[in-house]
């Protein structure tokens, strides 16, 4: 089964071919009008504009696992010094066509000195601005370029649940899909990954990278600045709001339903009232804001305060949190900008756009 190709690299194009003959070999297949498009190293899956139906079926046998590889310290170019012991013989061949394929598409360069996750590594001014909004993120275990890299192209997988953890594998065709929040979710299940036909008004297909990363999140790890995402996590906050007493919002972490949307847990204390977590959607400030009204109406009543009085602050203090939000967004924004890093641009677009989020949601 042919795939059309379209590259500015002859040896991109090549290596692409490869990779579709050796899936197909192996039971491969996708929509007949699939084709691929690079350009300047970025790459895309395009189809016929309204496609519907299978996109991609991809046997889980041609998933390549890369927990156990080892990896050359260089952040210039991957070399694979040895592949994960398990890996069958088809797995190698294709992971060693995937780091060719990256090495001719400048990706390791590119994350080493561009990535916006990089830039709050390198520097200790916009990594202080990004804590309180993203607390932890700092405190990953340092890895290999090679390792950081290949961390934003994988996906967590299981082969049986009697196999331990998730292990990180690589997804030959299916790695060429773009993010957008209208993209096609992964989905395995009888021996084999598939993925419908999802467009955006155009002729692009897109996967779904997961529901829990909000804009912010997207730009630390994948390094692009997503418009798609409609929704934003509140930072974790305690702020003291007079009339109201104290909000808190504890961090959106492994605590927090699996869906963002998800209601938080609220509980009434005796200051003021806790939230296990607050996800702002622009399409929808409805959720917010009647949830955090009606708790805080029913905070404020217990304290004394009538019906109209505990509307007005109740008000209040949703515009208290959107206003605490903002000022960590601007913060880590002015620090960004301050930067002369290539990702820069990149973090301080993803600030400002989750703060309109918020802003639409909560109000300032």
């Amino acid at each position: 089964m042919k795939l059309a190709i379209t590259s500015d690299q002859p040896a991109t194009t090549a290596l692409l071919g490869e990779i579709a003959h050796l899936c197909a070999a192996h039971g491969a297949q996708w929509h007949p009008q699939l084709q691929v498009e690079v350009i300047e190293g970025t790459m895309r899956l395009l189809a016929p504009p309204e496609t519907t139906g299978a996109l991609i079926s991809l046997p889980t046998e041609l998933l390549l696992p890369i927990e156990a590889a080892q990896w050359s310290g260089s952040a210039d170019a991957l070399q694979l010094l040895q592949p994960p012991p398990a890996a069958t013989a088809v797995q190698r061949e294709l992971l060693q066509l995937h780091v060719e394929l990256y090495n001719a598409t400048s990706k390791l360069p590119w994350w080493s000195s561009q990535h916006p996750g990089r830039l709050v590594a390198a520097s200790a001014h916009v990594a202080a601005a990004l804590a309180p909004l993203k607390p932890g993120h700092g405190a990953k275990l340092e890895r290999s370029a090679a390792e950081g890299f290949l961390a934003t192209r994988s996906f967590g997988w299981k082969p049986s649940p009697d196999q331990g953890d998730r292990g990180p594998v690589l997804m030959p065709l299916v790695d060429l899909l773009n993010h957008h929040h209208m993209g096609a979710p992964f989905a395995i299940s009888d021996g084999a990954m598939r993925i419908k036909a999802a467009q955006a008004g155009s002729r692009e297909c897109f996967a779904h990278y997961g529901n829990r990363r909000d804009v912010l999140d997207l730009a630390l790890h994948y390094g692009h600045c997503d418009h798609s995402t409609p929704f934003a996590h509140s930072a974790p906050l305690e702020i003291t709001v007079e009339g109201v007493g104290t909000i808190r919002v504890e961090h959106q972490g492994q605590r927090a339903p699996v869906h963002p949307f998800d209601p938080p847990r609220v509980t009434l204390e005796p200051d003021g009232l806790r939230l296990s977590h607050l996800c702002c959607h622009q399409e929808h400030p409805e959720r917010v804001q009647t949830m955090l009204v009606l708790a805080l109406q029913g905070s404020l009543k217990r304290g004394g305060h009538g019906e109209i009085d505990a509307r007005q602050f109740a008000q209040k203090g949703l515009n208290a949190i959107g206003a605490a939000n903002l000022r960590l967004l601007d913060q880590l924004a002015a620090a960004a900008q301050s930067s002369l890093h290539p990702g820069a641009a990149t973090l301080a677009a993803a600030a400002h756009r989750q703060a309109f989020i918020i802003q639409t949601v909560l109000g300032t």
